[in-house]
């Protein structure tokens, strides 16, 4: 079946009354998810995943896809408006977006944010749909050494996920790695680091772990913060920008669409990196440097087409190899491990309805991401009023419901609690929580591959070094040690919140 056809079967099935109303509620939720400040993607997919398990597993995976790609642009607003980042991806847009708000342009700003995110968004579609069913039939010949050497690049590449500190990387990811250990040998059926617990023969819960650090321990840390609720009150107008204004702004948008897809290909990097280098890279090659910082319209195009950009390229390697690009593709990983269904070479071809269901609606939730940006703007910067407690209280009784939920045992609720409060003392120590979890998932599933890759060569290391692809990926897996260090060089100076925002 041609490509046209596979696409055509994935509108079928997106259009269908229920699925699209799972994507217009992901896009609304998150939208919302990404104006408020403290709450990001993987956060917001991490509290509603209970909630998806009486689900299919197309609606489901269609419902926190419609959230990741919502959470891209919703973090924007916050950022253009108050000068408050919504998410760590809309952070660098602060810079340039706030100073056209305070210049009365806040509707310029965030109409060419939306229509930059809409066309990035499309091109890293376009790329998924294009390049992953090839990824996923080179893949098909790989055997338990190249999916050791796979996962093993994977692990490596969660230095970059959440910090710019190899050691902080490789500290968390260990953690993870040594959680992945506890439950039931696969080889040898005995308990291991279970210290008695009957209910810890299984392995420690996924999804509770991921509700504990991502959720509960943001929460406890918006309870220590004051977030200002004053919100952009001012006239908006102008949110389509001009012939002249689009014109100027094509080429970032451009750029940053190429740039995000790319970069968010790279498991590891992230959508926040490539919006902090096509920011370094707009503010390079500007026409007006002397505009930069002070309301450059480009330098606010590319970062918010290279985040949203960034958000599809990350589900080519989820779905073509099995590695998350990003946190919230972990996420996503754990859902479609829920259901039954693992990510990686054969998806494309045992699961093609699901596949190409899920590529048409991030078409459509890119065309509603538009219409939400260019007709809700205001309604939903309403959210801003919530105060603080009241809605971090709401996001823990969710969690400890959710939890719950997962095999009605009190032992996911106290895994929880206790993974939340890790969490919390993690961030508080500026060690990333991401690794933890992408080591959590990829961790048994590399020991599964390394001991199969052990019985082949009857228990002889030299397989890993005679196989050409397993060689190549040992040595990428080394030099994507040093990619935290390759980034930070992009990063521009940290950005000071304001207590207050000003009123245009």
């Amino acid at each position: 079946m041609g490509m046209l056809q596979n696409l055509a079967m994935g509108f079928g099935i997106a259009l269908t009354p229920l699925n699209l109303f799972w994507i217009v509620l992901g896009q609304l939720v998150g939208v919302s998810v990404g104006i408020l400040p403290g709450i990001n993607a993987s956060m917001a997919v991490a509290i509603l995943l209970p909630l998806t398990f009486g689900m299919t597993p197309v609606s489901s995976l269609l419902l926190l896809a419609g959230i990741y790609m919502g959470t891209m642009f919703g973090g924007s607003i916050t950022s253009i408006l108050l000068r408050v980042p919504g998410t760590s991806t809309a952070a660098v847009i602060a810079l340039d977006g706030y100073e056209m708000t305070r210049k009365g342009r806040a509707g310029l700003a965030l109409g060419i944010t939306a229509i930059g995110s809409w066309i990035a968004g499309t091109f890293s579609v376009m790329v998924l749909m294009s390049i992953g069913p090839w990824l996923s039939s080179v893949a098909l010949a790989f055997g338990p050494p190249e999916y050791f050497a796979l996962i093993f690049l994977g692990l490596t590449m969660i230095t970059s996920l959440g910090s710019g500190s190899l050691v902080k990387g490789l500290i968390a990811g260990a953690f993870g790695l040594l959680l992945g250990t506890i439950g039931m040998d696969p080889g040898a059926g005995i308990s291991r680091f279970t210290f008695g617990i009957l209910g810890l023969d299984n392995g420690i819960s996924f999804i509770a772990v991921l509700i504990g650090m991502f959720a509960v321990s943001q929460s406890l840390m918006n309870l220590e913060r004051h977030f200002s609720h004053l919100f952009y009150k001012g006239k908006m107008t102008g949110l389509l920008p001009n012939w002249n204004e689009f014109k100027e702004s094509f080429g970032s948008i451009i750029r940053g669409s190429v740039l995000g897809t790319f970069i968010g290909m790279l498991p590891g990097a992230g959508a926040t990196a490539s919006a902090f280098m096509s920011y370094s890279i707009e503010a390079r090659i500007s026409k007006h440097p002397e505009q930069v910082g002070k309301g450059d319209i480009s330098c606010v195009a590319g970062p918010g087409s290279a985040d949203n950009s960034a958000a599809g390229g990350a589900l080519v390697p989820l779905l073509s190899l099995g590695i998350p690009g990003s946190e919230t593709t972990a996420v996503l990983l754990g859902a479609l491990m829920i259901h039954g269904i693992r990510p990686g070479p054969l998806l494309f071809s045992q699961h093609t309805d699901l596949v190409w269901a899920l590529i048409a609606s991030l078409y459509l939730a890119n065309c509603l991401g538009l219409i939400l940006a260019t007709g809700g703007i205001k309604p939903l910067t309403q959210i801003l009023r919530l105060p603080t407690p009241i809605l971090s209280a709401f996001i823990l009784v969710m969690s400890v419901v959710g939890a719950y939920s997962i095999s009605n045992s009190m032992i996911e609720v106290w895994t929880v609690v206790i993974f939340g409060v890790i969490g919390y003392l993690m961030k508080r120590l500026d060690i990333p929580v991401a690794p933890v979890i992408l080591a959590l998932v990829l961790g048994p599933m590399a020991e599964k591959s390394f001991r199969q890759a052990l019985f082949m060569s009857d228990g002889s290391v030299i397989i890993f070094f005679t196989r050409p692809i397993t060689v190549t990926m040992l040595i990428l897996s080394f030099i994507s040690l040093f990619l935290p260090f390759i980034l930070s060089r992009f990063k521009p100076r940290v950005l000071p919140q304001p207590k207050q925002a000003d009123e245009s």
